[in-house]
This record gives structure tokens, sequence and C-alpha cells, in this order.
């Protein structure tokens, strides 16, 4: 079995559809929950990324025109939306950062497709 610190890396960072089939051999993972296959919790993801910080989290901002999920801190709070053709939707600012780490990191799980939220 492979270790739970590659598993993280490879939900948060990775293809996880292909780590399944050829790490973990999965013949297809259309029959498969990531939850079957992989052998982390999202506890253990958002322990994980508490000591090794947030995926993708340098130079975004408002500023950023790419499209797709988007959070920085910016005065003591944290700030999350996505970006999509120009505008900005679901835009929510977190004071507390232990909240707002939870909402990223299961909001990363869920754009992942993974199941583990």
């Amino acid at each position: 079995m492979v270790d739970k610190k590659t598993q993280i890396k490879i939900l948060l960072y990775g293809n996880a559809f292909h780590f399944a089939c050829e790490t973990l051999g999965v013949k297809n993972m259309y029959d498969h929950s990531y939850s079957e296959v992989f052998t982390v919790s999202k506890e253990e993801v958002l322990a994980y990324t508490a000591v090794h910080g947030l995926p993708h989290n340098e130079g975004t901002g408002k500023e950023d025109r790419n499209e797709g999920f988007h959070f920085y801190e910016e005065d003591g709070e944290w700030v999350t939306f996505f970006r999509e053709r120009g505008h900005i939707y679901d835009e929510k600012k977190f004071k507390d950062s232990e909240s707002a780490h939870r909402y990223i990191v299961e909001t990363w799980l869920k754009l992942s497709g993974t199941g583990l939220f």
C-alpha cells in the first residue's frame, strides 16, 4: 500500500484518477469511489495541509484573472471565490483561519472529484 503522505499529495496536486489506475492497480475508477481506493480521510488531508500549507496558494488574489477556485489571505481575513468568464461568484470571507482552511480543503477535494468531503 502507498503511504498516506503520498496519497494526500496525489489527491491535492496530482492526477488521482491516473494514480489509482496505474499505481494502486484499479482497473476502472468509474466503478469505484476514491474513498474505496485511497486510505486517507478528509481529516488526514486537513492535518497535512495544516502543516504543509494549502494547495496552489502562490500569487492568487482578486487581480488573478485565471478561472477557477481562488483563495488568499489579506489583512488577517481569508477570501475565497470562483472566477468564471471574468466574473466572480460565491465569494466568502473568513476572519477565522481554521474555518477558512477547512472550507478551502473541502472545496479543493470536491473540485478534484475525490468524494472525500
